[in-house]
């Protein structure tokens, strides 16, 4: 018979609190039952699982080395229950408080349609919205959300949910500013062109460009750098240099010969819009309120064509 037929999860929960408490009395007196009921529950759980968990003497009280491994998965799951537990009921409450949320400048108008959703849908939610262009430590910094575009490192201490996944970075100039100083023809010509970037750190932008599976890296000084994509783009328009730019945000502009392709081929790296959130069951009901309201409506939403409809 498959032993997971006659497995009674309270017997798993009972035996990881006998564990934590490192006492079949204390967990006894916890839950309000005989020592006795306690022992009999552990021992019906091993007799279910076919092995000895725990050896008991009158002094202490030691796992064996199954025991230890059940352990570590058992705790986990009985965490995990709770977690889902206080999740359900917090969810009866209602939100209330103040959230505080970081965004990226070029994401702003995007964010801040979904924001005034939700502050609609949740009166008691108050919403400290702040768009920066900065990495910042957002534990430190007291931010309960953030959206980021573009990579995001991996952590223990939030969770990365993709919201979007962001249209391919292509290299883009306006045509007086290929009329007065020609068109490159390889990657090569970049660095005898007038480059606008993005991100710089010491005077030197780098750009990883891949054309079909070859990827290549290519450092240069840019002539002109802002650390947003509507400064950028708009430089390109007034005919300043060469920027690699979100294909959405320029299609328009290409469309109506404002803008020009250059280096065919050639594509930046793409990365996305991801919502990140603390990674543990401290959240507030008005926490829990924004981050659900965001994975359901940001999803729905271009955040590059937002941003390049509200520039003017």
């Amino acid at each position: 018979m498959d032993a997971r037929i006659d497995l009674d999860l309270n017997d798993v929960a009972l035996f990881v609190r006998v564990v934590q408490a490192r006492s079949f009395t204390a967990a006894a007196r916890e839950r309000g039952v005989p020592g006795s009921t306690v022992s009999r529950r552990i021992a019906r759980l091993e007799s279910v699982l076919g092995i000895r968990l725990l050896e008991r003497t009158t002094r202490s009280l030691r796992l064996t080395d199954a025991g230890r491994a059940y352990f570590e998965h058992a705790e986990r799951a009985v965490d995990d229950v709770w977690q889902g537990t206080d999740h359900v009921r917090e969810l009866r409450k209602e939100p209330r408080g103040r959230v505080r949320i970081l965004a990226p400048i070029v994401l702003g108008a995007a964010v801040a349609n979904v924001v005034y959703a939700c502050l609609a849908k949740h009166p008691g939610v108050s919403i400290d919205l702040e768009l920066d262009e900065r990495r910042v430590d957002l534990l430190a910094e007291g931010y309960d959300l953030a959206i980021l575009a573009g990579k995001v490192v991996d952590s223990t201490d939030f969770v990365a949910r993709e919201l979007w996944r962001s249209s391919r970075k292509l290299l883009f100039a306006s045509p007086r500013y290929l009329e007065a100083r020609g068109t490159p023809r390889r990657l090569e010509d970049l660095a005898r062109h007038d480059c606008i970037a993005t991100r710089a750190t010491d005077g030197f932008a780098t750009w990883t460009l891949t054309r079909g599976r070859r990827k290549q890296r290519i450092t240069l000084a840019p002539r002109f750098y802002v650390n947003e994509f509507s400064a950028a783009h708009r430089a390109v328009l007034a005919g300043v240099g060469i920027a690699m730019l979100p294909e959405v945000r320029c299609a328009e502009d290409v469309a109506a010969k404002r803008l020009v392709r250059v280096l065919d081929g050639y594509e930046g790296e793409s990365g996305g819009v991801h919502l990140l959130y603390r990674a543990h069951r401290s959240l507030t009901a008005a926490v829990r309120a924004c981050i659900d309201h965001f994975l359901e409506e940001l999803p729905a939403t271009d955040p590059a064509r937002v941003a390049h409809k509200g520039r003017a």
